[in-house]
């Protein structure tokens, strides 16, 4: 409910909020706006206390009536839309608090295999995560999944998230978790904590964590660490990433460029990585080259390909069978260089490529360029993303259908999936119409016999 610029709207919040002072308590509404220091008190001799703004509505406002306690809709109806926000939102927590706390209380079974919660929580709900997370453990739970962000668009100060709680070390001597696959949004994690986790947990498999702060460098290796899969989505608070000496298959990595160190890592599969330069000052491929004999998917995010692409520190990868790429193509230059990365994978099956657009697209050159011939003998499927019938798209898949004697299918989706927000609906439909009416055109006369083309 977007109050800021619809009247209706605030007016529904305004009732609302105030029913739900009603409902749960003027004082507990009260002790929470003390706590977000939206008012302050002030203690009366003939009245008791009284709650006052911290900010200014008009002139600085105070509640009036027995106790302090004003009229409720026209004190709410003077917030200021983002106040009004703010306090909706701790009544919907303290609504689900008491859901979750009901349910505990109630539940008699000896164990729980999954235990999820999913609703926008901060640190301010702490002692009740705790609470939750001891039964959760209590009752050997497999799955765990915190989901404290769970509106999906919520953009919150990481320093505001939850810090996950493990019971003390003393607690849990001789102790081991059941946890299966445990699932982490907004929720922060230390050092100990996570190594406590890992640890502890050997039927631990699968670890998410996504818009979590962690420590500066992380370092997890050993062969009593049983953890497979790990992805790590714009998280925060650290610079490097250290794994060695465990049985990981695969590692999705998604945000800012940092330093990796893979070591003894012998049944890696899949290896997901951005954001990354391959230009002469990035030593990527240098840092993956221990597992490059178990690798069998690579996806690059590299989001300046003008940098450049060092050719020379491109490593062999023998074993990739999946290969995507997915880069910036804000101008209209050759992107060929990047194919170099595909001829150091001789078993690649499927090579996807991954265009990432900025409005306005541009068509530049009518001069096509032409790599040198590199057999890929088992190439069998490519896939662009974004192609929007540049030269540039053009020649990669060009290059593709001179040099992959074993195609089947060629598949084109013109939806940029990072495509420039100020776009219109209309320009956006308009584009992806040309999109695809210029991949049939430039596409269809290329096909060798046999070979299918799925525009989507």
């Amino acid at each position: 409910m977007d109050i800021r610029s619809n009247p209706k709207a605030r007016y529904t919040a305004i009732q609302v909020l105030a029913y739900g002072v009603n409902i749960i308590g003027y004082d507990l509404i009260g002790h929470w706006m003390i706590g977000l220091k939206l008012i302050h008190t002030r203690i009366s001799p003939s009245r008791g206390v009284d709650y006052c703004l911290t900010m200014t509505i008009d002139d600085t406002l105070f509640f009036q009536g027995d106790h302090g306690r004003p009229n409720l809709t026209d004190f709410i109806s003077r917030m200021p839309d983002d106040v009004l926000v703010m306090i909706l939102s701790h009544i919907e927590g303290a609504k689900y608090i008491n859901q979750v706390n009901g349910v505990i209380n109630s539940y008699n079974n000896p164990r729980v295999q999954v235990f999820q919660i999913r609703f926008d929580l901060d640190y301010s709900y702490s002692d009740d995560i705790d609470e939750w997370i001891q039964f959760a453990l209590d009752k050997k739970v497999e799955k765990l999944e915190l989901n404290l962000l769970d509106n999906g668009y919520s953009i919150r100060d990481p320093a505001e998230n939850y810090d996950f709680a493990l019971p003390s070390p003393s607690a849990m001597v001789g102790q081991t978790l059941s946890l299966k696959k445990l699932s982490l949004t907004g929720v922060n994690l230390n050092e100990p904590t996570l190594n406590r986790i890992l640890k502890n947990s050997p039927h631990l498999r699968t670890l998410f964590m996504c818009r979590s702060e962690l420590f500066p460098r992380i370092h997890v290796g050993g062969q009593d660490i049983k953890l497979k899969h790990l992805k790590m989505v714009d998280c925060s608070g650290f610079e490097s990433i250290s794994f060695y000496g465990f049985e990981l298959v695969s590692f999705t990595y998604c945000g800012p460029e940092i330093e990796f160190h893979l070591t003894d890592l012998p049944k890696l599969k899949e290896l997901d990585i951005g954001e990354v330069s391959l230009g002469l000052e990035n030593n990527v491929f240098s840092q993956i080259s221990s597992c490059a004999l178990s690798l069998q998917v690579l996806i690059l995010d590299m989001w300046s390909p003008k940098k450049g692409l060092n050719v020379n520190a491109i490593i062999k990868l023998p074993n990739v069978k999946k290969l995507m790429l997915v880069m910036g193509a804000e101008e209209d230059d050759s992107l060929l260089q990047f194919t170099s990365i595909a001829q150091a994978c001789p078993s690649l099956e499927t090579f996807s490529i991954s265009l990432h657009w900025y409005a306005p697209m541009k068509r530049r050159r009518k001069v096509r360029h032409v790599a040198a011939p590199h057999l890929h003998e088992h190439l069998k499927v490519l896939e662009i993303i974004g192609y929007y019938g540049r030269i540039s798209d053009l020649e990669l898949a060009v290059y593709v259908i001179d040099n992959a004697v074993a195609l089947q299918k060629i598949v084109i989706d013109p939806i940029c999936h990072a495509c420039d927000g100020d776009v219109t609906a209309q320009d956006f439909f308009k584009g992806v119409k040309a999109a695809r009416s210029s991949a049939r055109r430039q596409l269809t006369p290329t096909l060798p016999p046999g070979v299918h083309l799925a525009i989507l």
